[in-house]
């Protein structure tokens, strides 16, 4: 709410007031993503947007929702998609036994994430057949530096800036 009230509420009113019939698309990365998708739930929740207008998308999201959570999101939010990247650590990070899951859609990519590299889609919230398939063994930190060939700030390497 400090992020909100710090400031994005007045830039996001005075937009959706210049632009009534915009989609808004709403996108981070890791932790990035899951105040992403805290806000798209968030914004239709309070009326502030039809669940028709909001798009979601999200790289490397850890889990931040209960069952609830998770089974109510598609209603608010139906355009949500959670892209993850071959083995990366953080969609596990925060793990099911403490009453954590994520919502559906799970765009998995399974290789380096090259330009034309398939995918599968899953829309069920935690699917064996996505990223949940991994082993914890085989989870890396480094899948989750890089999406689409691009590096992301999460790794020191990327970012000379983190420390």
């Amino acid at each position: 709410m400090l992020l909100w009230n710090g400031g994005i509420k007045d830039a996001f009113f005075t937009s959706k007031n210049k632009n009534p019939n915009y989609e808004i698309w709403i996108t981070g990365h890791s932790m990035g993503g899951a105040l992403s998708s805290l806000m798209a739930g968030y914004l239709v929740q309070m009326g502030y947007a039809s669940s028709s207008a909001v798009k979601l998308m999200t790289f490397g999201e850890p889990r931040n929702g209960h069952k609830d959570f998770a089974n109510r999101f598609p209603s608010l939010v139906p355009w949500a998609y959670r892209v993850v990247h071959h083995n990366d650590y953080v969609p596990h990070s925060i793990p099911q036994e403490l009453g954590y899951q994520h919502h559906r859609n799970e765009i998995w990519y399974n290789n380096t994430m090259a330009a034309g590299d398939p995918y599968i889609e899953c829309d069920e919230p935690e699917s064996m057949k996505c990223s949940n398939s991994v082993p914890a063994d085989q989870w890396s930190i480094l899948d989750h530096g890089g999406y689409f060939n691009k590096k992301t700030s999460c790794l020191k390497s990327a970012s000379p800036l983190l420390l």
